[in-house]
């Protein structure tokens, strides 16, 4: 078992549309006020949901989040 695999949570974690359409965007190429611009709200805005993701998942980074969004489908490259 890899790293990534072990560090991901073994309960489903509830996500809400905002913070999907958060993780669809931070897969992409797009920088966090490019993302913010896209889903009509503030940076401060985008920067709470990666920080509340951060937490929840106890990630430490995008790459971190993007990895969690595709090992458990919710975004799919």
């Amino acid at each position: 078992m890899n790293s990534i695999s072990s560090a991901l949570p073994q309960t489903i974690i509830p996500l809400n549309n905002r913070e999907r359409q958060f993780l669809q965007l931070a897969c992409s190429e797009l920088t966090y006020v490019q993302i913010a611009d896209r889903m009509c709200v503030s940076p401060r805005t985008v920067d709470g949901y990666r920080e509340a993701l951060f937490v929840r998942l106890r990630l430490r980074s995008r790459v971190g989040l993007a990895l969690w969004a595709v090992k458990t489908g919710i975004v799919i490259l």
